[in-house]
Formats: structure tokens, C-alpha cells, sequence
């Protein structure tokens, strides 16, 4: 079983950790085990009810109403939060007790009511992308498995690719839009996300997804004529991995504009066939990409 922190629970529950204190000691709400050095550590079970309290207590409950509910009442009362809740704030919790338990109809229901709430595009941009770095720093610190981040960014490209299979044909009178990932890189859901938001707005995409080498880059960008080349860099790589990767493509592509990002890409980049974008409003802005707004 897995131990955690206070300072872990507050990162998970977005409830500080001081405040989880003064919940413990005057209404009782967890009881956590206590090292040889007499520092509070909490069991999975223990996480899985602060975010139930975290969750109700954002959505307008009392701390001291939540105290006196038995489990069955907390386990109710949070399910009805959960399909209620208006508030992005509250949406962590809500994937995040999801997720926990490998719960594949919950997180699809959560999906709909957010979808219904917020549209597609906020609930990405502003639940669940948020959400995956919170997963993200757990996974590192080993306080999830890999499997929990798995389980859910392909709960959410399955999403996704319902999403884009029922947008119409794209506008030929735009640049095409080739999007994907270097050979070395398998985060694509963000990549798969602008996509979603190219094609949408009207864009040709010719989407390539995860882990492609320049060679197929360069090949598929002239078999569809696309002006745009755009690519995060997520996961572990060089500057000269990068450089490199990206070199070989400029050159067999003269005339393409390669848009990159990704927080790898934290050096100067002087290619003048290249855009560095740190974010995806920079995106929206050039190209005009209509969303919603809550």
C-alpha cells in the first residue's frame, strides 16, 4: 500500500496542508500513521476520503457537516457532487477519485457532464490538462504507477478521436497542418488535442501522432503539400537530439514553417524556419481558433 505525505495530500487534494491540520485535530477527519521520526504519513484510503471532503467542502459544504457523515453518506453525497458540481476547481477530485480506482464508466461520465458544462475545449485546456500534471509530479515521485497516467490520457485520446472523427472536411483554402511527435516521444495527447482544434476551425491536418522520425516527417509533409509542421517535445531528449532532429527536417523542407514546443525546448533557437510557441493561446491567436469560453 502506499504511504503519503501531508505535503503530497495538499498537491492532490489542492487543500493546504495546514488546513488538512486543523481538519485532523478538531474534527477528526483523517488519522494518520506516524514514523519512527514522528512524521504524519497517510494510507491510500485515508487519500481517497480527503478528496471526497475536498470535493464536497468546494462544492458549498460545511467542514462540520462533512465530519458528521458516515462512510455510506460521504461515499453519496460525493457521488452526488460529482454529477452536480459546476465548479472547474472541484473537477481534480472528481478524476482524480476516478482514476484512482481504474473507475473507466465514472471517468466517461465525468467526460459528459463536463463536456455538457464547459465544452470540449475547457475541458481539456482548463480540467484535464491541469489535471495530468498533477498525475505527472506523482508519477515521478512514484506515488502513483504508470498505469494510472496510461489509464487516463487513453480514457482521454479515445475522447479525443470520437471528437475528430465527427468534425466535416477541412477548408483546402487554409495551410495544411501536419502535427506528431519526434521519434523518441510517446506523450502525444496534447499534439492530439491541437488537432482537434485545427480541424475544427477548418485547418487540412494530417496527423501522425506519436513517436515519428524525420524521414517520414519530411516524406508525408511534401505527399500532402502542408505548410505547417507542428510538434511538442515532452518527454527525455537533448538539445542536441533536438537540434539534430530538427535540422534534418528544415533542410528537406524549405518551405515549411515548424512550429515546436514542449519544455524541453529551453534554448535558443536560431533557424529562422522555426517558431518556438510556449503555449497554446499563442496558437489560437495566429491562427484563429474559435473556443468556447466559460
Amino acid at each position: 500500500m502506499k504511504l503519503y505525505s501531508i505535503g503530497e495530500l495538499a498537491i492532490l487534494s489542492q487543500i493546504k496542508a495546514h488546513t488538512i491540520r486543523v481538519w485532523e485535530q478538531r474534527y477528526g477527519l483523517l488519522t494518520p500513521s506516524r514514523s519512527e521520526g514522528n512524521t504524519r504519513y497517510y494510507s491510500e484510503e485515508q487519500l481517497m476520503k480527503l478528496l471526497k471532503v475536498a470535493l464536497l467542502n468546494k462544492s458549498g459544504m460545511k467542514i462540520s457537516v462533512i465530519s458528521d457523515l458516515t462512510a455510506e453518506e460521504l461515499d453519496e453525497k460525493t457521488e452526488e457532487a460529482a454529477t452536480n458540481e459546476k465548479s472547474i476547481d472541484a473537477a481534480v477530485e472528481q478524476l482524480m477519485v476516478a482514476s484512482i480506482n481504474f473507475n473507466q464508466r465514472k471517468i466517461a461520465e465525468l467526460f459528459d457532464t463536463y463536456n455538457s458544462l464547459y465544452g470540449l475545449e475547457d475541458t481539456f485546456e482548463k480540467i484535464v490538462f491541469p489535471f495530468l500534471r498533477v498525475v505527472g509530479n506523482l508519477w515521478v515521485n512514484g506515488k502513483i504507477t504508470p498505469g494510472h497516467e496510461h489509464f487516463f490520457t487513453n480514457m482521454c485520446r479515445l475522447k479525443l478521436f470520437a471528437e475528430i472523427n465527427d468534425l466535416p472536411l477541412s477548408d483546402q483554402k487554409k495551410p495544411g497542418v501536419l502535427l506528431c511527435m519526434p521519434e523518441w516521444d510517446f506523450h502525444e495527447l496534447g499534439i492530439l488535442y491541437y488537432h482537434y482544434i485545427f480541424r475544427k476551425a477548418g485547418y487540412p491536418c494530417t496527423y501522425l501522432g506519436q513517436a515519428v522520425p524525420a524521414d517520414d516527417v519530411i516524406y508525408t509533409a511534401k505527399a500532402t503539400k502542408s505548410d505547417i509542421v507542428i510538434m511538442n517535445f515532452i518527454g527525455p531528449t537533448t538539445q542536441k537530439e533536438i537540434t539534430e532532429y530538427l535540422e534534418k527536417i528544415t533542410n528537406k523542407l524549405p518551405n515549411v514553417e515548424l512550429l515546436i514546443s514542449g519544455p524541453h525546448v529551453n534554448f535558443p533557437i536560431e533557424n529562422k524556419k522555426i517558431t518556438v510557441y510556449y503555449n497554446i493561446n499563442i496558437l489560437i491567436k495566429r491562427f484563429n481558433l474559435k473556443k468556447n469560453q466559460l
